[in-house]
């Protein structure tokens, strides 16, 4: 069973499991790269503020991050994933997932998202010309409302705010989208969907 909550606390074992899952759900023969870096770690400015939401936006419990597993993808496209792996009594189990990669359009003011509806689907907010044309792409809004969870059954049960964030970036822009893993196999196994963030980049940065 590997359904990204675990018995033990040990960082390269848990990172290892991680990694089965993440090469899993990208469809890779191939072991991925992966490194841990524990809570403390100096971090630059930007990766630090980030990674600080990605620990601290889970709700619904005290969350105290242990260390995090770290994955850079260079096909289909540069993406960047953080899993945050929080203390669950003697053990631990993955929490917030920090999803981020490099748009290669001009953005001219932040985007965010907006949160779970009840009827209807969230659109973009911000930048009135980059948020016309988001919202047009009908294809995009459901697939962002089906990846950026903010409920998962992983470790009990986690819930999180919605953070969806396209920041103007070297003349484009930065996406970062923090989400949840999702469990599968009735709670025997979990998912990152993690091909579905590549998607959603790319649909991105046509749409711009």
């Amino acid at each position: 069973m590997n359904n990204l909550a675990y018995s033990g606390q040990q960082a390269e074992n848990i990172g290892s499991k991680i990694e089965e899952i993440v090469r899993k759900d990208m469809g890779s023969n191939e072991p991925l790269n992966f490194i841990i870096e524990e809570q403390g770690t100096p971090k630059d400015g930007v990766l630090n503020a980030i990674l600080k939401d990605g620990a601290s936006i889970l709700f619904g419990g005290k969350e105290t991050m242990l260390f995090t597993v770290n994955f850079d993808f260079q096909q289909p496209r540069p993406v960047h994933l953080t899993v945050n792996v929080n203390r669950q009594g003697v053990g631990c189990h993955a929490g917030s997932l920090v999803f981020s990669a490099f748009i290669n359009k001009p953005l001219s003011a932040p985007v965010t998202m907006e949160g779970p509806k009840v009827f209807g689907t969230s659109k973009f907010l911000g930048d009135a010309n980059a948020t016309s044309k988001l919202n047009n792409n009908k294809d995009l809004l459901k697939l962002i409302e089906k990846f950026s969870r903010t409920k998962s059954d992983i470790a009990g049960g986690l819930k999180m705010e919605r953070y969806v964030k396209l920041e103007p970036f070297s003349n484009g822009a930065t996406l970062v989208i923090i989400t949840l893993p999702r469990a599968t196999s009735m709670g025997m196994s979990a998912t990152t969907d993690a091909k579905d963030f590549f998607s959603i980049a790319s649909m991105i940065e046509a749409a711009l």
